[in-house]
């Protein structure tokens, strides 16, 4: 289990930030050549997320920017969408950062029903889309029993269509439960850790009744792969030093290939967004520069792993750091249960959707893609 190997990986990182000083022009470009034909070493990524600590970087940040694009966009290049359907915003944790929050009283709870998850599914199928990904709060009433149902429902609908798959993105799970959820259809689980930092971890959930139990969550990418399931990780940025989480990250994932043989097939690339139109400010705020040099660390390191870019962000940082094979979603039914059409009109749009997001239109989209030489590809799940 990777708690298990945690106290070795999290000293070793730590003592790599505390020895690591900024590259110069040729350390920079070094290390960029040789990850073509050899993985980088941490150290070597500590060295280039230097980078992103001072504006007088601006030659290294180029340096990286123009080796993302010369080795990982081509002629022709494929955005793979995921689209995330919300069923529930009643939730039992007190993340401060999250508007579904147990201590927030303002917000309109609701779930979905199977006949509301028909209506909005067949929302979601009408513009294309086949990969699904179930996203909600820790509701008690989703146990893997009714989650069950729910996939099940979808399956259905989806019809077995090629490329087509569900993913959930939820509290940890045992192995067994994975397994009952695999034979009902599902495909992937999606997690992102928060932060892998312990002591930030338990700052921001310690007093959460159910995320505060951070080895079982760390746990529970080998959980699913244990259960024959694709596993997608990530951090969320801005609950701890960036460059610090981008490191365990890629150590994690690193860790479940030598386990078990698969890495996860995305790193997801959320931030700390305002919610319910109120900035958050914490001590390990990530700006522009720094997020975007994380995600080109990512695919320096792992070349074979997709970047997840989302709704968060705006399409113009989106669009300025895709590259072949990444994972795009650009409409997320507004981060709220019924948002593509159930509760579309009923529930508002900033007061009840867990963030603040910036959606376009498919059509949108597609015009901004074919301006770069890019298609997205609505069925791609992995088999």
């Amino acid at each position: 289990m990777f708690s298990q190997n945690y106290d070795k990986i999290d000293n070793k990182i730590r003592e790599i930030l505390r020895s690591t000083t900024l590259p110069d022009i040729l350390e920079t470009k070094d290390i960029l050549e040789k990850s073509k034909y050899k993985r980088a070493s941490l150290k070597e990524l500590a060295s280039l997320l230097e980078v992103g600590k001072q504006q007088e970087t601006d030659e290294q940040f180029a340096l990286i920017r123009n080796h993302i694009y010369s080795e990982f966009r081509k002629k022709t290049n494929t955005l793979r969408y995921i689209a995330p359907v919300y069923l529930s915003s009643y939730c039992v944790n007190t993340c401060g950062y999250c508007n579904y929050s147990a201590i927030r009283t303002d917000v309109q709870r609701t779930r979905l029903s199977l006949p509301d998850l028909d209506e909005e599914l067949q929302e979601v199928l009408a513009i294309g889309n086949r990969v699904i990904e179930f996203t909600l709060a820790t509701d008690p009433l989703f146990t893997p029993q009714k989650l069950s149902e729910y996939i099940t429902k979808t399956r259905e609908l989806l019809n077995q269509e090629k490329g087509s798959g569900i993913l959930l993105c939820s509290g940890y799970l045992s192995k067994g439960d994975y397994e009952f959820l695999k034979e009902a259809g599902l495909w992937a689980m999606v997690q992102w850790d928060e932060t892998l930092d312990k002591d930030r971890y338990k700052k921001w959930h310690g007093n959460s009744i159910r995320k505060s139990g951070f080895e079982k969550r760390i746990d529970n990418h080998d959980m699913a792969i244990q259960a024959g399931l694709q596993v997608a990780t990530g951090c969320l940025f801005g609950l701890a030093d960036y460059r610090y989480d981008v490191l365990m990250q890629i150590a994690k994932a690193r860790y479940l290939k030598k386990e078990y043989h698969t890495s996860p097939f995305v790193f997801g690339t959320p931030r700390l967004k305002s919610i319910a139109g109120k900035t958050l400010h914490t001590n390990n705020e990530v700006n522009d520069r720094q997020y975007e040099l994380a995600l080109m660390v990512y695919k320096v390191a792992e070349p074979k792993i997709a970047r997840w870019l989302q709704t968060r962000e705006t399409p113009e940082l989106n669009l300025r750091n895709i590259v072949d094979q990444d994972i795009y979603t650009y409409q997320c039914g507004e981060v709220k249960p019924g948002g593509y059409k159930v509760n579309k009109a009923k529930l508002d749009s900033c007061k009840n959707s867990q963030f603040s997001v910036n959606e376009m239109t498919r059509k949108e989209f597609e015009k901004e893609l074919s301006k770069r030489s890019f298609k997205g590809d609505y069925a791609w799940r992995i088999y």
